[in-house]
């Protein structure tokens, strides 16, 4: 018993020494040996408890679920439909992402270099496909597939064009638009879109993050 519960703390040991070492060199330069340092422990029980990849994908994947969590709790009763939530999330997300130059520096690895697992974007296109049925638009999985595809590669395109001049405050029409883009390319009526756009924005009001990190 007592094993195991040291196995336990020294892997959240090292799971937390992993995102320091992301947060202070970002994603390529934190090598193993950094994290090991940092956790005091042997290069080879890092490898043992994680890829380098895999740490990475679960902070990412935790910091979604936060964020949705924080919204569910505040504003679930103000929510109307899938796409409002969906860009609200899509605003605080980018909003604690850009916030912080460090976090900001590490997206940009991860967008740039695709290195959060395929499994994450998968969650992400499940829920485009609840938006879009939600618009009562017929659509069947192949054509789905297809539209993922082209939304995922206009976002990172888009983001990599106008990354480092992207402002919280006064890139919000564009993050609105990455947030819709999906909906936009499934021919959604854009007056039903801004619609929502501003429902979203009311909604936000309402739903306070600061206690939310993408690292530490």
């Amino acid at each position: 018993m007592a094993t195991y519960k040291k196995g336990i703390e020294t892997k959240e040991r090292i799971f937390q020494a992993a995102k320091k070492m992301f947060y202070e060199y970002g994603y390529k330069a934190a090598t193993i040996e950094k994290i090991a340092n940092e956790a005091k422990v042997p290069i080879g029980l890092v490898n043992y408890y994680f890829k380098k990849n895999d740490i990475l994908t679960i902070v990412y994947t935790q910091f979604i679920a936060n964020i949705k969590k924080t919204i569910d709790e505040q504003a679930a009763h103000l929510i109307e439909n899938p796409l409002q939530k969906h860009v609200v999330f899509t605003r605080l997300f980018y909003t604690i992402m850009l916030s912080n130059s460090r976090n900001r520096e590490l997206y940009k690895e991860i967008f740039n270099n695709q290195l959060v697992e395929a499994d994450v974007n998968a969650l992400i296109g499940d829920e485009l496909m609840d938006i879009i049925r939600s618009f009562n638009i017929d659509i069947t999985e192949s054509i789905f597939r297809r539209l993922i595809i082209a939304e995922y590669g206009a976002r990172r395109e888009l983001l990599m064009d106008r990354y480092d001049v992207l402002d919280p405050e006064r890139s919000k029409d564009f993050i609105n638009f990455l947030a819709t883009i999906a909906v936009r390319l499934a021919g959604v009526d854009i007056r039903l879109i801004m619609q929502n756009v501003r429902r979203a924005e009311e909604i936000l009001k309402n739903v306070d993050v600061s206690d939310i990190k993408f690292l530490i």
